[in-house]
């Protein structure tokens, strides 16, 4: 398969959809009014999942007349300027019972009641975020309706979303225009470009004033577009929030992640219609193919004068991102609107395409960053040029892969590159192999319903092998004794 289709394959699925979410925020908390109800979305290896909805139905309800196999819950998609709504499908209710206003279960009469879906990577239905080619027909309305013919129960009402690390984040926009050059202003035919990044950040409290690094974050290909926070829950990047990961740091590490409306693998060159190339594209390869054996049939006849030979660096196609530019400017907003943050301290990750923008990042401005974490990254090593892997070599670098990634193959990006920048002298790169890539929590089997005889009984859940920001993001990555949050608190 060419480059071309493979990359078609893989991320064709994410380009032309739309994410379509009820609330434009998720809260710490919410408290349903009547007839209302309140959705608690979970931030999980596999991404966003709903766990559990409460609502208020506004009566002293018994525990005892409250049981799971009579509550329905069904996705609600509404219509734009109505109030009627299109079920997208139903959620698995698992557990039901009284409980207070936050979902934590009582044993006395309560006019609130929490409902449990299942939470499951395969769980039908149970993101938040609906993705539609025909997003022009809905509003972003996106809601929940619970009912229980027992107990004449039907909410349709929902209050919001709730995830406590979502809510640390403040979400903002940032809009860049390109310069235009020269040759821009004397094209009659030249239109002005301008990308708008949407963005999430968090800043630690209480730090005594003290400077504090910061991590920019490049999401992947499937959280490319316009809501934030699909770039929160898509590969858990809440998880950089949490008490773990910034208990390595001993004021705590700010995080800043822009969303890229496309992806980041679109570059600056164009091609036919104005069209970006996209990075992996090798656009020699359809000319090498045809040159090289031309040239090995003249050489047969004519017979070159020797000379001296002086070493010419190839420069490889698609070095640089179309958003090296805009990312750089919101960096430069970020950092001056946040005088607490060390500009000597700025790390930059991000997995798969964001992988390719780490690197992007490095090999464009490295004197900006301290250090990378670059996981299941997309830039292939080929378009690294020498001198690029030279300075490099001298940057604090840890790749992480898993050898079964089907989607970016390690042995064309990640080992390469590692060789290639031990062989220049590198002293301060490190990476993390996996085999293949597994739920860790020990909470999700590969088969729930296996029986002691299966083969796959006990197994734990494997999930695909692109993505390993899994064992990133859960803070299990070594060298040896060395662990990779701890290792980048001290670059």
């Amino acid at each position: 398969m060419s480059a071309m289709k493979k990359l078609i394959s893989v991320f064709s699925s994410f380009l032309f959809s739309f994410a379509l979410l009820y609330a434009n925020e998720f809260k710490s908390f919410l408290v349903p009014d009547l007839n209302e109800s309140v959705v608690y979305v979970g931030a999980y290896d596999w991404g966003a999942c709903i766990d559990k909805i409460v609502i208020n139905v506004g009566i002293m309800v018994s525990p005892s007349a409250v049981r799971a196999p009579d509550f329905k819950v069904n996705q609600i998609l509404y219509v734009k300027n109505g109030s009627l709504g299109m079920a997208k499908g139903e959620l698995s209710v698992v557990d039901a019972f009284c409980s207070d206003s936050t979902g934590s279960q009582i044993y006395e009469p309560s006019s609130y009641i929490t409902v449990l879906t299942d939470v499951y990577p395969e769980a039908e239905n149970s993101s938040p975020f609906v993705s539609l080619s025909l997003g022009d027909r809905f509003e972003k309305m996106y809601g929940y309706r619970v009912e229980n013919d027992e107990l004449d129960i039907s909410i349709k009402k929902m209050k919001g979303f709730v995830n406590s690390l979502a809510s640390c984040f403040e979400v903002d926009s940032f809009s860049y225009t390109y310069p235009a050059t020269e040759e821009d202003l004397a094209d009659p035919k030249y239109k002005e470009e301008s990308v708008t990044l949407p963005y999430a950040s968090f800043i630690p409290q209480d730090n005594s004033g003290k400077k504090i690094p910061l991590i920019l974050w490049f999401h992947g290909m499937g959280e490319s577009g316009d809501n934030i926070y699909k770039v929160l829950f898509g590969t858990k990047t809440t998880a950089l929030v949490d008490k773990g990961i910034q208990g390595y740091f001993s004021d705590g590490v700010a995080v800043l992640a822009p969303q890229c409306p496309s992806g980041w693998l679109q570059v600056k060159e164009k091609g036919a219609f104005g069209i970006r190339y996209w990075a992996p594209i090798d656009k020699e390869a359809p000319v090498n193919a045809v040159k090289k054996p031309v040239s090995k049939f003249l050489g047969k006849f004519f017979v070159k004068k020797e000379r001296e030979k002086v070493p010419i660096e190839k420069i490889p196609f698609a070095a640089v991102s179309y958003y090296t530019e805009p990312v750089s400017a919101l960096l430069d907003k970020f950092l001056g609107e946040n005088p607490q943050i060390d500009i000597n301290r700025i790390y930059v990750g991000g997995c798969s395409a964001g992988g390719y923008m780490t690197m992007n990042m490095m090999i464009q401005c490295p004197e900006r960053f301290a250090a990378a974490f670059p996981i299941c990254e997309y830039y292939l090593d080929s378009k690294i040029t020498d001198s690029q892997i030279r300075s490099l070599a001298k940057k604090p670098l840890w790749f992480t892969y898993a050898l079964n990634d089907g989607s970016v193959n390690p042995e064309k990006n990640s080992i390469p590159t590692i060789k290639r920048l031990l062989s220049a002298g590198a002293d301060n790169v490190h990476y993390s192999e996996f085999r293949n890539v597994v739920d860790l929590s020990g909470n999700y089997l590969m088969n729930r319903t296996a029986d002691r005889d299966d083969e796959d009984f006990g197994l734990p859940y494997e999930y695909e092998g692109h993505w390993s920001w899994i064992y990133v993001l859960n803070d299990v990555c070594n060298d040896g004794d060395l662990k990779m949050f701890e290792w980048l608190s001290n670059q």
